[in-house]
């Protein structure tokens, strides 16, 4: 590998054409750095999140592992609710200076296996900075998928919360978010 030296050197040596073209491939780079994706991955950052009720634990089971919902297997955060209330999965997500045209991507559905009856339904809910963000309830088996614009949140810390509920009864719930990642340019 070459030194800085040697770097300068073979620079100095160059004519203008050879110039011209190492000054237009340093600005390609720079193109290519700045429309480079930027993403969050949620459940690689799982560790740090940080895991509640709104009432009593009592029967919330939150974890990171593969789920299958409808014969599709995909790695999945696990927010089954507990016996009342909600669970609730927050990260703190620094979000980068000049970050533009920011997208949540996840999926949502119940795991095979759940016997959840065809006339209850579970809640899941996001919350960016404290505020609903988006919402649906669901009571298939199928993963949904979604990609939600998100607000501007430029150089800021950002709290984006996953939230399940069981509205009043928590038996089969077994709620799960599909590789929930947060993508921005």
């Amino acid at each position: 590998m070459a030194s800085l030296d040697d770097l300068i050197a073979q620079l100095r040596d160059l004519n203008d054409d050879e110039l011209q073209r190492v000054r237009a491939f340093i600005e390609m780079l720079r193109g290519a750095r700045a429309s480079a994706a930027w993403s969050f991955d949620f459940l690689a950052h799982f560790d740090h999140a940080a895991k509640s009720a709104s009432r009593n634990p009592g029967g919330m089971e939150i974890r990171v592992a593969d789920a299958t919902c409808a014969s599709i297997t995909r790695l999945a955060l696990w927010e089954h609710p507990p016996v009342s209330g909600s669970a609730s999965v927050g990260y703190l997500v620094p979000i980068p200076n000049g970050l533009r045209e920011m997208k949540l991507k996840f999926s949502v559905g119940i795991r095979d296996g759940s016997e959840l009856p065809p006339d209850r339904f579970i809640a899941f809910r996001v919350l960016v900075n404290g505020f609903k963000f988006w919402s649906t309830v669901k009571n298939t088996h199928a993963w949904e998928e979604h990609a939600v614009t998100m607000p501007q949140l430029g150089s800021d810390v950002a709290r984006i919360e996953f939230v399940t509920d069981g509205l009043g009864d928590n038996r089969w719930n077994w709620a799960v978010w599909g590789e929930p990642r947060l993508e921005g340019e």
